[in-house]
């Protein structure tokens, strides 16, 4: 907003002193424009470098705190340890912690949102991602109600909280406008996420549609298994497992767990 005000009074400074000198109406409007954009554009780059800098670096502490986990995770997998729920607390609560810096890091947003009025929603975006990645779904909301629904991932976590909350109109509005939106394969979550609901509902007729849609538009095995299966009355062996964490990372199901088999005492080694 600042930067719109100081623009706007520089363009009306030159503006009134070519008035005085020597300039008329045309040329008085091109330098106006002129010193408005000179002094805009600047201001909006430094503010732009200032706030990737700040997501780069929240970005950049998550990355790490995955890799940390992934390798706490072969680790025992090595180890073939089977406190498997163990395991799991000592992740989520690492979990926990790294988001709580990273929503900490992202208060310093609120220096920057008298430059750029969307530099707040961009950090909502941000913020609304890391809380429903640790379940703390009444915060998620919030920030998604002032946030940008701009990729794949932020709008199928909004979904999923307008599904589970009972509110399928928005969520019917928000996935039709969205995968419309879309191109290539990055519909892909969107298409896995809308089936699996109406599966869920007992619409099968609907999903095959909707599978339909996909294998259409996209190239992704998971989605044309899914569209085998119903097609074909398999409507127990419809899993959008193949997405990976991709999938997971909804929270609406949670991977199997992997059987390691234990050695036997005294068994040959081969």
């Amino acid at each position: 907003m600042l930067t719109l005000l100081i623009g706007v009074g520089a363009g009306i400074l030159v503006g009134l002193l070519c008035g005085l000198t020597f300039a008329g109406g045309l040329w008085r409007t091109v330098l106006g424009l002129a010193a408005f954009f000179a002094v805009t554009i600047p201001i909006n780059l430094a503010v732009k470098r200032r706030l990737e800098a700040l997501f780069k670096g929240v970005q950049t502490m998550i990355e790490q705190q995955q890799g940390t986990m992934r390798r706490k995770v072969n680790l025992m997998a090595g180890k073939m340890m089977s406190s498997t729920k163990g395991l799991q607390r000592q992740i989520e609560k690492q979990q926990e912690e790294t988001v709580v810096q990273a929503l900490r890091a992202l208060d310093g947003v609120s220096r920057l949102r008298r430059w750029s009025p969307l530099a707040e929603r961009q950090a909502n975006t941000l913020r609304a991602q890391l809380c429903f990645q640790i379940q703390d779904y009444e915060k998620a909301d919030e920030y998604f109600a002032k946030s940008f629904a701009l990729d794949p991932v932020t709008v199928a976590m909004k979904l999923v909280r307008l599904y589970q909350r009972g509110k399928r109109d928005e969520y019917d509005k928000l996935y039709r406008r969205s995968v419309k939106r879309f191109r290539g394969d990055k519909p892909v979550l969107l298409y896995a996420l809308h089936s699996w609901v109406l599966v869920e509902e007992g619409k099968i007729d609907e999903a095959v549609a909707v599978l339909v849609e996909a294998k259409d538009r996209t190239e992704n095995e998971t989605l044309r298994s899914n569209w085998e299966h119903l097609v074909n009355g398999r409507t127990r062996s419809f899993s959008n497992a193949g997405l990976g964490d991709l999938w997971y990372a909804l929270h609406l199901e949670t991977p199997k767990p992997v059987k390691v088999r234990q050695p036997r005492f005294g068994g040959r080694m081969r």
